[in-house]
């Protein structure tokens, strides 16, 4: 569990049940993932993703964003639902530059793993803005804060358009409408 939720948790500031919050979303996959793990040993594939996800995590982190979960080699990332700048164009623009973060954080990555004869690793960033149902959702042996609706699945598949479009960071009009007057696109 993310360590700002379950402080939120413990002080009794998380909504039993689910409320709905303006939230940004943010997925991220690295690609030909499985090509690459199929060269590797189930160790070595775990120290890989282990070593990625530090780098990537860090950007989340440092930008005030909540990592919701990991799905292999995919990461979830949410600002503004349990934790908010205030504002949600501010939690936009944090996502955006998390992802800009982490493209900075793969070249220095990927220039290690080139020195150490290992192939470059490739990413797809997809962040999508809009409300979102957040809550603990679970059973009675396991509950996780998530976040959950349309907004989500949005940015899901907006990150999955990255592969066919040739790019890495991908936002949707949802997001570019909350911060056009401080990005370039």
């Amino acid at each position: 569990t993310n360590k700002a939720v379950a402080e939120k948790a413990m002080r009794g500031e998380l909504t039993l049940g689910g409320e709905t919050k303006d939230a940004t979303i943010f997925f991220s996959d690295i690609r030909s993932f499985t090509a690459l793990s199929e060269k590797l040993t189930p160790e070595e594939v775990i120290s890989f993703l282990n070593e990625y996800t530090t780098r990537m995590v860090d950007c989340v982190i440092k930008t005030g964003g909540v990592v919701d979960k990991y799905i292999g080699d995919s990461i979830m990332a949410v600002w503004g639902a349990p934790l908010t700048s205030g504002d949600a164009a501010q939690d936009a623009l944090n996502t955006v530059r998390a992802s800009l973060m982490m493209r900075a954080a793969l070249i220095i990555y990927n220039k290690e793993r080139d020195a150490q004869g290992k192939p470059p690793i490739r990413i797809g960033c997809g962040i999508n803005s809009g409300p979102v149902v957040a809550g603990q959702v679970g059973s009675s042996q396991k509950m996780e804060y998530t976040v959950i609706g349309d907004a989500v699945n949005f940015a899901s598949r907006t990150e999955s358009l990255n592969k066919p479009l040739g790019t890495d960071i991908l936002i949707t009009e949802n997001t570019w409408n909350l911060i056009k007057e401080h990005v370039l696109v």
